[in-house]
């Protein structure tokens, strides 16, 4: 049974790879007044957001298996 700890992990992972997909999707650099250095940065935000979200969901089933 995980704890509360690789719950929570698991769940904020989720949550980063939610909005990290969220706003690599949603990018149009054709838009109206859409810039390179925004398009770049809205990139580079999801890309980070994603591998925030990966770290969580991998510690959280390193302590899982530790824990068996």
């Amino acid at each position: 049974m995980p704890d509360q700890k690789s719950i929570i992990f698991w769940i904020i992972g989720t949550v980063c790879i939610f909005f990290g997909t969220l706003i690599s999707g949603s990018v149009e650099p054709a838009a109206l007044g859409a810039t390179t250095e925004s398009v770049i940065l809205a990139y580079l935000i999801g890309i980070i957001l994603l591998f925030l979200g990966g770290m969580f969901w991998i510690s959280a089933a390193v302590v899982h298996v530790e824990e068996e």
